[in-house]
C-alpha cells in the first residue's frame, strides 16, 4: 500500500515538473516577441513603416544632398544611371528633360491621393512635395501595395523612379532586401 502511494506521488510530481517546464518554456519563448520590444531582432510584425520611421532622417538628408548636387549639375549615379532630385527636374525645359530619358529621379514626397491598383500596372500613387503643392503620380510594382496601404494618406515616402514617365519606381527605406 505504501509502495502504491509513493508511485502515485512520484507520477504526480513528474507530471507537475513537466507542466512547469513547459510553462516556463512558453513564457520564455513569448518573451519580448509577444510585445515586439527592441531587444528581439526577430519579433514580428515589421512592415515598411517600422523601417521608414528609422531611415527617414537619413533619407531626407540624402534628398537634400542630391538636390544640392543637382543644382550644381554634379549628379550622383545609381547603378550607372544619373540621379536628379525631383524639384530640380521639374524646373527643366522639355529639351533638358529629354536628355534625362532612362535616368532616375529621387523623390521625397507625401502620399496625397488614393492608391490605385491594377494586376497589370502595379500601384499608382498621387504624391506632393509639400501638403499644398500640386500632385504628381508615381507608378510602383504591385509588391508595394501592402506597404502603401498601411502608410495611408499623408505619409512621407522616398523613391527612385525611371524618367520620363515616373514609372518602375522603387521605394527606399522600407527594409526591402535587395
Amino acid at each position: 500500500m505504501l509502495l502504491g502511494i509513493l508511485r502515485a506521488l512520484q507520477k504526480a510530481c513528474t507530471c507537475v515538473c513537466i507542466c512547469l517546464c513547459v510553462l516556463c518554456l512558453d513564457i520564455y519563448a513569448l518573451g519580448n516577441a509577444a510585445v515586439n520590444e527592441p531587444p528581439n531582432p526577430f519579433s514580428l510584425p515589421k512592415d515598411g513603416s517600422y523601417y521608414l520611421k528609422q531611415y527617414a532622417p537619413m533619407l531626407r538628408s540624402y534628398v537634400e544632398q542630391v538636390k544640392k548636387q543637382s543644382l550644381e549639375q554634379d549628379y550622383p549615379y545609381y547603378d550607372r544611371r544619373p540621379v536628379i532630385e525631383y524639384s530640380v527636374y521639374r524646373t527643366y525645359t522639355d529639351s533638358q528633360k529629354l536628355k534625362w530619358r532612362g535616368g532616375l529621379v529621387l523623390i521625397g514626397a507625401y502620399i496625397a491621393e488614393f492608391i490605385k491598383y491594377s494586376h497589370l500596372g502595379g500601384v499608382g500613387v498621387g504624391a506632393r512635395l509639400t501638403p499644398n503643392s500640386e500632385s504628381f503620380y508615381l507608378s510602383f510594382d504591385g509588391r508595394y501595395l501592402s506597404d502603401l496601404e498601411s502608410f495611408g494618406l499623408g505619409q512621407e515616402i522616398f523613391a527612385y523612379c525611371v524618367l520620363p514617365r515616373f514609372d518602375k519606381c522603387i521605394m527606399l527605406g522600407i527594409g526591402e532586401e535587395w
